[in-house]
């Protein structure tokens, strides 16, 4: 009995059987790796807008705070200022203040010609700054004097708050300017005409600049009486009342060193201020004229 066919028979049945057979016992294992992505701590990320107005502004604004505005200007390419200081914030009369700048330049310290020291405007030039220690620091001294004579030092019974701005060049013209400000101040509070004062107190400058006191003398920024001009029996007047009243003026009894009238014996003595005989008369104590000149203590308020 032969068998070759029948074996080969079988073998094909079975080959066939093991390609058409149970998937799940023929397949090739696959990888440990999972299918979907591992969970993490993160919070989910979403496309959703923000929920207000202020939040819109949060995420497109960077929350550092921007820095103040200066006073400093340059030119690409041209001298920067580092810093612009002064040894004294405040300034007063017969003192100085140096104002130091430290510069830098992208081709080099060199490359920096100078600069010079300007008002708040740039009209007055107030002179060049000179090198000062390592290279780049400059330096100027500028005294009261200097600054009164550029530009008058004047206020009444508050400080002076002034600026000055430097001004440096490169060797193709750059500009480059930054300001610092000098407040000038006087103990009596005031200066007139460059000259610290207290208007409380002073004659020449009693109230307000320039208001000089007859007298000389001020007290709580107004003029103590004084003695008026003279007055003669041709005037028409009988009252140291009706004397100062004709000046604008105001009788002040017994208040010229204790006085009201003063008698004088000859007309010339008029001009000399302190001339004649005191009398601590009423101011309307009517006048016989036995005396040709009288001069009578008056407010002294012009």
């Amino acid at each position: 009995m032969k068998h070759g066919p029948t074996i080969a028979s079988l073998f094909l049945l079975l080959t066939t059987t093991a390609a058409c057979g149970d998937d799940g016992a023929m397949t090739t294992p696959t990888s440990s790796t999972p299918t979907t992505a591992p969970t993490t701590n993160n919070p989910p990320t979403t496309n959703d807008p923000p929920t207000s107005d202020s939040d819109a502004t949060a995420s497109a604004t960077d929350t550092t705070s921007a820095e103040p505005p200066t006073s400093t200007t340059s030119v690409e390419g041209g001298p920067v200022f580092l810093s612009l200081s002064t040894n004294v914030g405040m300034l007063t009369q017969d003192e100085s203040v140096i104002i130091t700048a430290i510069l830098t330049d992208p081709d080099g310290v060199d490359d920096i010609v100078g600069g010079s020291l300007l008002n708040a405007d740039g009209s007055v030039d107030f002179g060049p700054f000179v090198a000062a220690g390592q290279e780049g620091t400059y330096s100027i001294t500028l005294s009261w004097a200097q600054i009164h004579q550029a530009e008058p030092i004047h206020f009444e019974n508050a400080p002076d708050d002034r600026t000055f701005s430097a001004r440096f060049f490169d060797q193709a013209a750059h500009p480059a300017t930054k300001t610092v400000p000098v407040t000038l101040q006087c103990a009596g509070g005031s200066a007139c005409d460059g000259t610290c004062t207290d208007l409380n107190a002073d004659g020449v400058n009693c109230g307000t600049c320039g208001h000089t006191c007859t007298s000389m003398g001020c007290e709580a920024g107004a003029c103590t009486p004084a003695w008026s001009e003279c007055f003669m029996g041709v005037d028409g007047f009988f009252t140291c009342t009706e004397m100062c009243q004709s000046l604008g003026e105001t009788c002040a009894e017994l208040q010229c060193a204790g006085n009201t009238t003063r008698y004088l014996g000859d007309a010339s003595d008029c001009g000399d201020y302190m001339g004649g005989v005191p009398q601590g008369d009423s101011c309307d104590t009517v006048q016989d004229w036995a005396l040709p000149a009288i001069k009578c203590c008056c407010t002294d308020s012009n």
